[in-house]
């Protein structure tokens, strides 16, 4: 009796530390189920100056100069190709089509963070498509002026439509979905709820053509980037896709509005230090990667 006692006693006790080992395994898995923060939405008010500043006659100027000088699909445009003549800027008779709409991205914060406190993209930038008498296809970004905080401007002009493209693709996934965009790897991504879903090809290689839990791609981007968020050596070291993104000079002879660019990229790529592109603003073709 006092044999049989013991080996109970010894399988409570084994029972007890297997339970308190599931416990301790789970407990962390719990805590990441907390809901995440949502992603802070752009007020009506904003999203109004944005497209009004998107859709201002000189903007519009810029735009026929942009389709203007654009090649065949595929065809890059040289860095400092001539102007346009102004017969061929008015042929282009641009004009925005859609609605504007905020642009996110991946928010380093979220990357170090833990679950359930940080959101996963933050607003970086407006995008107001458009369009040429021709078919051509770009996207106007804009973003707060930096003079007059309640003011929006344009910072630059690139082509195709991706944002509106993308924001409307994650739409179909439900009421409150968003797209947002991993710069260094090009992928766009829909949320919807505590689910991420590629949106492009490049997404589809980072997570699956399922996609992934919101939790399994805060462990998929802490994997990749928590030694090069800011504040780490990587990121100190000005680097951004290999080459080095310290402060530089406008080249001689430029306008101001290049500075303007300038700064705006400088500020998208430095979410982590690492690869951004701007894709082509007035006839120039700036690759980051």
């Amino acid at each position: 009796m006092r044999t049989d006692k013991v080996s109970a006693l010894r399988t409570l006790i084994g029972a007890s530390a297997v339970a308190g080992a599931l416990v301790i395994a789970v407990a962390p898995l719990s805590s990441a189920a907390t809901a995440v923060p949502a992603v802070p939405g752009a007020s009506s008010t904003d999203v109004a100056a944005a497209s009004h500043a998107a859709a201002s006659p000189v903007v519009l100027q810029r735009l026929g100069g942009f389709f203007a000088q654009l090649g065949p699909a595929g065809t890059p445009l040289s860095v400092h190709a001539a102007a346009p003549a102004p017969a061929a800027v008015a042929a282009q008779a641009p004009h925005l089509v859609g609605a504007t709409v905020p642009v996110y991205y991946l928010n380093p914060g979220f990357v170090t963070a833990p679950y359930g406190t940080t959101a996963v993209a933050k607003q970086e930038f407006m995008a107001t498509a458009a369009v040429s008498a021709s078919g051509q296809r770009a996207s106007v970004w804009t973003a707060r002026s930096t003079a007059h905080q309640n003011a929006w401007t344009e910072f630059n002009i690139a082509s195709g439509s991706t944002e509106t493209d993308m924001t409307a693709a994650a739409a179909k996934l439900g009421n409150g979905a968003i797209a947002f965009y991993e710069p260094q790897i090009h992928a766009w991504y829909g949320l919807f709820k505590d689910h991420v879903t590629p949106l492009n090809n490049d997404a589809i290689h980072s997570v699956g053509s399922a996609g992934i839990s919101l939790v399994g791609y805060q462990r998929l981007v802490n994997g990749r980037y928590a030694d090069k968020v800011p504040g780490t050596a990587y990121a100190n070291q000005h680097m951004l896709g290999g080459f080095n993104t310290g402060p530089a000079k406008p080249a001689s002879g430029t306008h101001s509005e290049n500075t303007e660019m300038a700064f705006g990229a400088a500020g998208l790529a430095g979410l982590f230090g690492i690869g951004y592109a701007i894709r082509r603003r007035r006839g120039s073709f700036v690759d980051a990667r």
